[in-house]
């Protein structure tokens, strides 16, 4: 029920008001301005009918008018115990606590307005006009359910989609429906948080619950993301965040990534910056580790930096999920094999096991209306190289050649992805699938739920999947699901889907044809999804993450072993699309913000104090660092100090390359270098970002070690990572 506006006819709980009672003169008095009169002929009604709700937020209107704001709040809040679940109610809770000047309270009631109707418009834009004002101290809500348990979940991936996309794919879905579900006034663990990193400062900063409940809503309503509202209120979140102050971890918490981190620069720096100052614990959730197994299904950069991430895990990670027993065994097996000797953190489930949340009005799809009433199959899935349309397309072709009209539609959701263009080809050059092959490339969760209910089955192709969400939302809609029989989906389907050979167009093309042209065949199966599928729902995936965490040790994971002495580090990032523990030491070594983003070559440090912190295995005698630099395009002052030792100055020439030799006569168990270089002139600041210097390498050894040296000068001289 809507809260009623200070100008709508107000009847009372019957109805009907008898001629010349106090509700017609609360109705004229309050035409004719007199708000005091109007309350006082409320308060009359109220007197003989107290639980008659509305009367109660008219009174508070017209007390609110007369000027009295602490009255008006007082009569909202009567008629909140009758009205617990009205979100306008909660605006005009909101405006009182305003005009009282409590604008933390109403912060909390314009929020508790979105949770009840994440879309009201104007509660959004009182929070937003609160949260981007300077000055102003507003308590962030504090939702409690384990008063042991602090919880951060980074939506970064989840906020770098919705700034191109709208609609969730399956990754953003899972984030969003489990800190929906993590966040509900009963259900979440004690100081929730969400964060987004922002990796030009290095820290992250808190993304309010209203702003997350805001895009959550809106991105189920639609999937045009130019639309006037989605754009605009994605934009307010953004200016949100940016007036907000870096974010502090509360002491120990638990930071939970479940979307992607690898694409973010500086990541693995912060989140160790964080468990040194905190005692913060970092888990990330790992979807599959297809850039890595089948690399040529991204791109190739993208595979570089997931194996950079991978190995990192081992150095940054006190926890790593995984969405199937598949991918925990693919994870398991990668560690073993590219961080042979190095202890990898615990591995635990979280199955993402949840159909679709309930449907929503939202927007109908465009071509909708062709498949009314009609028979069609559904695949839902992004068009790209790992999803090979093509063997599905080629598929569909041949069915049309064998039984012509008699075969319905193939409807495709999902937006063109990686080499998508094959598949594209095919559709738009094949004259036999115009018109037999529909493509959706954006589609709302309300059409996503009408398509599913209106299929005759489903088909699910890939050539690996961590989890397979498409197959989950299949059976729960009660629908068969055709799938390879490979990596999750063999969990996904619940033993219930259909599965065939990976790669067999014969078994494929036979499941298919049964479904098509054998209705026993097809509702045999559906009876079987019906009584057999065991599905959650998003509220249970995390609850399963909050018990997990807290089942975990209270303090952080012990530290790595150190590296072997003599094992040159490069500093540049590597181009491999496999991890391997020199990734790791490349990325441990960087200590604080000092550090810009690592280039193929080497890193460039900030202008200032930058720290660089090479583990040391227990030795006896003295050690020598050996250090690879990199003149900037002017030249510089640099000024190195290892451990204890004494300052060493070195001018280095712009472009120059020099290795310093540095000598450190009481190795301790990390050799700490802080590395000052002169602050860029003018000149360099306009032309790029402001660089102090650059670190190719580093190497600690024995004196005598001339194996070591020479491997050094040799890496150094015969693979520089670029032309001289």
């Amino acid at each position: 029920m809507g809260a009623m506006s200070a100008d709508a006819p107000l009847p009372t709980e019957s109805g009907t008001d008898p001629a010349g009672g106090p509700l017609v003169e609360a109705a004229a008095r309050r035409i004719a301005g007199d708000w005091r009169g109007a309350a006082a002929a409320y308060a009359a009604h109220l007197a003989a009918r107290p639980q008659d709700w509305g009367a109660w937020i008219q009174h508070g209107h017209c007390v609110k008018e007369a000027g009295d704001p602490a009255g008006a709040l007082a009569s909202y809040r009567r008629a909140e115990a009758g009205l617990p679940a009205d979100a306008d109610l909660q605006l005009q809770i909101g405006h009182a606590l305003k005009l009282t000047g409590d604008l933390a309270g109403a912060r909390e009631a314009y929020g508790r307005a979105l949770e009840l109707d994440p879309a009201h418009g104007t509660a959004w834009q009182e929070a937003v006009g609160l949260l981007t004002t300077p000055g102003i101290d507003l308590a962030p809500q504090r939702l409690r359910l384990l008063d042991d348990l602090r919880l951060v979940l980074d939506v970064s991936d989840l906020l770098s989609w919705f700034g191109t996309h709208r609609a969730p794919s399956g990754i953003q879905r899972i984030q969003m429906e489990i800190a929906a579900a993590a966040a509900a006034p009963d259900a979440a663990p004690a100081d929730l948080r969400l964060a987004v990193f922002r990796p030009e400062r290095g820290a992250w900063r808190e993304l309010p619950p209203e702003a997350f409940q805001r895009l959550r809503a809106l991105s189920r309503m639609g999937a045009d993301a130019r639309e006037v509202e989605w754009a605009t209120s994605r934009a307010q979140v953004e200016a949100v965040l940016a007036a907000a102050p870096d974010f502090a971890f509360p002491e120990g918490a638990w930071l939970v990534n479940l979307g992607t981190a690898w694409w973010l620069d500086g990541y693995d720096q912060a989140v160790r910056a964080a468990r040194a100052a905190r005692g913060l614990r970092y888990a990330a959730l790992v979807h599959d580790a297809g850039p890595v197994l089948a690399p040529e299904h991204s791109e190739p950069a993208a595979a570089a930096r997931f194996a950079r991430w991978f190995a990192a895990l081992a150095g940054t990670a006190d926890l790593v999920l995984a969405v199937s027993e598949a991918t925990r065994g693919d994870v398991a097996r990668l560690a073993a094999q590219a961080l042979a000797g190095l202890p990898f953190p615990p591995l635990r489930l979280l199955r993402p096991d949840a159909p679709l949340p309930p449907p929503q009005a939202g927007a109908a799809h465009p071509r909708e209306a062709e498949l009314l009433g009609a028979p069609y199959v559904l695949f839902v899935a992004t068009i790209e190289s790992r999803k090979d349309h093509l063997f599905v397309l080629n598929a569909w072709l041949a069915l049309l050649r064998r039984h012509g009209a008699a075969v319905p539609p193939l409807v495709l959701v999902g937006r063109a992805g990686f080499q998508s263009g094959p598949a594209v080809a095919l559709l738009q050059r094949a004259p036999a699938l115009a018109g037999r092959v529909i493509w959706l490339d954006d589609v709302a969760d309300d059409a996503l739920h009408r398509l599913y209910a209106g299929a005759l089955f489903t088909i699910y192709h890939s050539q690996h999947e961590g989890w397979g969400l498409p197959v989950t939302e299949a059976l729960a809609a009660g629908k068969v699901v055709v799938a390879p029989a490979h990596s999750g989906l063999l969990e996904s389907g619940q033993g219930l889907a259909l599965h065939y050979a990976p790669g067999s167009e014969p078994e494929f093309l036979a499941l298919v044809e049964r479904l098509l042209l054998e209705p026993g065949f097809r509702e045999a199966a559906e009876a079987r999804i019906a009584e057999g599928r065991r599905l959650r729902n998003w509220r249970a995936v995390a609850a399963e993450l909050v018990a997990t965490l807290a089942a975990m040790p209270p303090e952080p994971t012990a530290g790595l072993p150190p590296p072997p002495l003599g094992l040159v580090h490069r500093l540049g990032e590597a181009a491999a699309a496999q991890p391997a523990a020199v990734m790791l030491w490349s990325d441990l070594l960087r200590d604080g913000g000092g550090w810009l983003p690592p280039e193929a070559w080497g890193c460039w440090t900030r202008p200032g104090r930058t720290l660089l912190r090479l583990p040391l295995p227990p030795c006896a005698g003295p050690l020598r660092l050996h250090l690879a630099l990199r003149g900037a395009a002017a030249p510089r002052d640099v000024v190195l100090r290892l451990g204890r030792g004494a300052r060493r100055e070195v001018q280095v020439a712009a472009g120059a390359r020099p290795v310093i030799v540095l000598e450190l006569a009481e190795p301790g168990p990390v050799a700490e270098l802080a590395i000052e270089a002169a602050p860029a002139d003018a000149e360099e600041q306009e032309e790029g970002a402001p660089v102090g210097i650059g670190v190719v390498a580093v190497m600690a050894c024995a004196p005598d070690d001339l194996a070591a040296r020479l491997s050094f000068l040799e890496r150094l001289r015969f693979v520089w990572p670029e032309p001289a």
